[in-house]
């Protein structure tokens, strides 16, 4: 047809409407992706969706079978371009779509930066042979996206980490600081942010398995090293997200680490009273550049946002439950006291308090005195779980001197938001209120052992 010859053999997505049930070459910028995964038959599937200087919207569905994972594409970069050989055009409703069938169809990936070489980086196992015409196309698409706003996709479902809810399904514009394989739990996991914070949990559980069965500081069965962790912003949650059980080649596959991608078709549940996201079989993968619109837009909101390492949860005018010996500091996170600071510091936080062992008020009642007493408290704010000791006089400054057992469990109650009827040993659900209090980290064995103590603080009751 006319098309294809103008075009080097190579139709424009706008003209695929003359070309249903029939096979054609097609040339497009890719906007989105599935992770290459098992087919429900014997073959490997991932979709993509592509659009071309004649249409950008809708965006043109190609869905990719091949006999190998090894086989299907795997796209690097925001706007790279992938050429498509011999692909079925089908139409199902109003909807038009292209197939790529492993034992006829090819195709190649190519960089889409305007002026890279014309090797293509992935192609089909077939011989790939790319015609001057094919050339002259790849040079004009890639000019054309130089000037050329993408779409970031529908609204529709997106949500940002502060607006998540359990059990519900929704995108999400971040960024993918980390993947790594969790061996415990047999699945790959992403460490995403979007610089905003997501929801305080209610913490279900008895206070008395603390001692035998604590609550965990993070999703992940061990923790990352503090290198990896010191790649992530300390303001904002970086959620973990855990693929599907039919990603097993996942970490093999995903290409954007590093990058600002829109997650399709995730959703959240609450675990230990920390979020976990989840991808579905279904979730696909849109890239952004640094300097994308939607990716400015993201970051201007944590930094003009007011909140600073303040969760935006709180308000720097509260009136909070503690009273510290220095009001004019300002607060950082748990997180970057975690990862960036060194040696025998202070800081001011703003935190929840999640968990206290022992909680039995019996037990600070020792006939030797105050100087004896010390408890663990499981501290968290959106960045990150620690725990924190509180000991001696500070603890005495903390509580007010050494009160009675049924008011010091009154201030313990206080402190992590249970109901005044209840006890540790009961089934039930805290909400810990927001508290300002100073950690001093000290440091041992070159930095490897790091201890959190809460000083110069007190509880207020009245």
């Amino acid at each position: 047809m006319s098309s294809q010859r103008n075009q080097g053999g190579i139709v424009r997505i706008k003209e695929l409407a003359m070309h249903v049930k029939h096979k054609v070459n097609l040339l497009g910028v890719v906007l989105e992706f599935s992770i290459p995964r098992k087919s429900q038959g014997t073959d490997y599937v991932c979709v993509l969706k592509i659009v071309d200087d004649s249409q950008q919207s809708p965006e043109l569905l190609v869905n990719i079978f091949t006999s190998s994972i090894d086989q299907l594409p795997r796209v690097l970069s925001p706007r790279d371009l992938i050429l498509l050989k011999n692909v079925m055009i089908k139409k199902h409703q109003a909807e038009l779509s292209a197939v790529f069938y492993k034992d006829s169809s090819s195709f190649a990936l190519f960089d889409g930066n305007s002026g890279s070489n014309l090797l293509p980086y992935q192609s089909s196992p077939q011989r790939f042979e790319i015609t001057e015409a094919e050339e002259r196309r790849i040079n004009v698409l890639r000019q054309w996206c130089v000037g050329f706003e993408f779409s970031s996709g529908s609204n529709d479902y997106l949500l940002s980490l502060k607006d998540i809810s359990e059990h519900r399904y929704f995108d999400l514009v971040c960024k993918v600081f980390h993947v790594s394989y969790d061996d415990s739990k047999g699945l790959w996991m992403l460490f995403v942010w979007d610089g905003t914070d997501v929801p305080p949990l209610s913490i279900p559980g008895k206070l008395e398995d603390e001692e035998h069965n604590p609550l965990p500081l993070h999703i992940e069965s061990s923790p990352l090293d503090l290198e990896t962790l010191r790649n992530f912003f300390p303001v904002g949650t970086v959620l973990r997200v855990s693929t599907d059980r039919s990603y097993e080649n996942f970490g093999r596959y995903f290409t954007a680490t590093g990058k600002w991608v829109r997650i399709r078709n995730m959703s959240c549940q609450v675990s230990s009273g920390m979020w976990h996201g989840l991808l579905q079989s279904s979730s696909k993968i849109r890239l952004f550049s640094d300097n994308d619109n939607v990716v400015w837009d993201y970051m201007r909101e944590r930094i003009s946002g007011g909140h600073g390492h303040m969760p935006i949860w709180t308000d720097p005018s509260s009136q909070f439950l503690t009273e510290v010996d220095w009001v004019n500091v300002a607060s950082v996170t748990l997180m970057k006291i975690a990862t960036q600071l060194q040696g025998n510091v202070r800081c001011c936080c703003i935190v929840r308090v999640v968990s206290i062992h022992p909680f039995q008020a019996e037990h600070y009642s020792s006939p030797n005195g105050s100087s004896e007493y010390t408890m663990k408290l499981t501290l968290e704010d959106p960045t990150a779980r620690i725990h924190a000791l509180l000991c001696g006089k500070e603890w005495v400054k903390f509580f007010g001197g050494s009160p009675p057992p049924d008011v010091l469990t009154k201030k313990i109650k206080m402190l992590l938001g249970m109901p005044e009827h209840e006890d540790g040993n009961d089934d039930m659900v805290r909400n810990p209120p927001w508290i300002k209090c100073f950690l001093h980290l000290k440091e041992s064995d070159g930095g490897r052992n790091r201890v959190y103590y809460i000083r110069w603080t007190k509880l207020v009751t009245d």
